[in-house]
């Protein structure tokens, strides 16, 4: 329910509508074309791809009660402070309860990644920046002022991006003002670990036993 709000009301809470009424943000809102929102409050509107009925089922149904509570609870996001539920993925990427995080970890995440699992119970413990970079130091033998230099090519970096972002909590923004660098090249060099995992199976262990490492001190 708040992610979908929070997505929905993406194309009005923007800087140059602050001075707009709630009214005129409620009528930009419902006439935005490139949001399902009216889909899910108007009974004329339907778009055949979209499946309503499993959101709509928590608010009262995919029948006038639902569609207007569910407008009545979108829009209160237009007064109110809402925070974003994007926060909750913070460290790992995956918004959702113990067992969604399973089910997306195991079905879509890669190799390397599905070693967290059995540590779920923990995944909201973010596990503290010099303990991550001192675990890639032990376990690859680069010193940290070598890989956190600029221009560093080794795998110890991106793996030391991936997990600060995955365990450490940090955002790829501090991450890259961690390493002089910008947060555009940190998504990008988590990128290329993560293939490098992939295609690698020596890297992908030692990412695997850094990681047990972490959770398990």
């Amino acid at each position: 329910m708040e992610v979908t709000r929070y997505v929905h009301l993406n194309p009005v809470r923007i800087k140059k509508n602050e001075t707009l009424s709630l009214q005129e943000l409620r009528k930009q809102l419902r006439a935005y074309p490139w949001n399902s929102y009216p889909d899910y409050i108007r009974k004329t509107i339907h778009y055949p791809w979209l499946s309503r009925e499993e959101l709509l089922s928590s608010v009262g149904g995919d029948n006038s009660i639902g569609r207007k509570t569910y407008g009545q609870f979108v829009e209160s996001g237009l007064t109110e402070d809402i925070s974003t539920p994007l926060s909750k993925g913070k460290g790992h990427g995956i918004i959702g309860d113990a067992s969604f995080i399973e089910k997306i970890s195991t079905r879509y995440i890669p190799s390397m990644m599905k070693r967290e699992v059995p540590a779920l119970r923990k995944i909201d413990r973010h596990i503290k920046p010099k303990r991550i970079l001192d675990a890639v130091t032990s376990e690859t033998g680069t010193e940290k002022r070598e890989f956190l230099a600029r221009g560093y090519q080794g795998i110890a970096r991106g793996m030391a991006m991936e997990l600060l972002y995955r365990h450490g909590g940090l955002t790829q923004r501090e991450i890259g003002e961690l390493m002089g660098i910008d947060y555009s090249a940190v998504s990008v060099g988590r990128k290329r670990f993560r293939m490098s995992a992939e295609q690698d199976e020596h890297i992908n262990q030692l990412a695997t036993r850094i990681q047990e490492r972490l959770i398990q001190e």
